[in-house]
């Protein structure tokens, strides 16, 4: 047990004084590190986004999100559109981003588990889904890392709002689906299953 503290202590201390930056506009924040996860907004509803070159501290990590504290909440920032910043001696980001750590240790209690999974996730892949968003990118795996699938011109390709594509499975938080004969993989923040 002692040793399971020891290592959380460890964890939290890589992450002391550093800093995301923002690198992209309209950011999304969520409550938790899942595309599915809910999104943080102000009382009426409206999603709050950070300011493009926002400097959040840094709290910890997880997958593909940062663990950041913004305006006193624990939110999650996809590392696509931000980049650990390492913060100075005197608490203010330096001009250099950092390498990502080693990957925290689990916290004590929570061994084995896969922290903040949304648990009405289906297990079953549909046949169909419906792309929900404008200018979605499709990737090449099943990650916000993979490359997005692009034409001969280097152009991205994205699928028209409301179109239908089939669909051969699920990974994470992608759909594997068929796009103009090509097989990519969908982000489910922005399609969703036909019905």
């Amino acid at each position: 047990m002692a040793a399971l503290i020891a290592a959380a202590m460890v964890a939290v201390a890589a992450v002391a004084g550093d800093f995301v930056e923002v690198t992209g506009s309209n950011v999304r924040l969520r409550q938790s590190p899942s595309l599915q996860g809910k999104i943080y907004s102000d009382a009426k509803g409206k999603p709050v986004y950070p300011a493009k070159g926002a400097m959040l501290d840094l709290t910890g990590e997880s997958g593909d999100f940062f663990q950041v504290n913004y305006k006193g909440q624990t939110l999650y920032i996809s590392k696509q559109f931000s980049r650990r910043v390492r913060g100075n001696a005197a608490g203010q980001p330096s001009s250099k981003p950092q390498a990502a750590p080693a990957q925290a240790a689990p916290r004590p209690g929570k061994a084995g588990r896969q922290a903040d999974a949304p648990s009405a996730t289906p297990t079953v892949a549909p046949k169909a889904v419906i792309v929900t968003g404008t200018n979605v990118r499709l990737r090449s795996g099943a990650s916000l890392k993979s490359p997005a699938l692009q034409d001969a011109k280097g152009n991205n390709l994205h699928p028209a709002k409301g179109q239908k594509l089939e669909c051969t499975g699920m990974k994470g938080d992608f759909y594997k689906v068929t796009f103009n004969g090509l097989t990519a993989y969908i982000s489910k923040q922005y399609a969703t299953p036909a019905q």
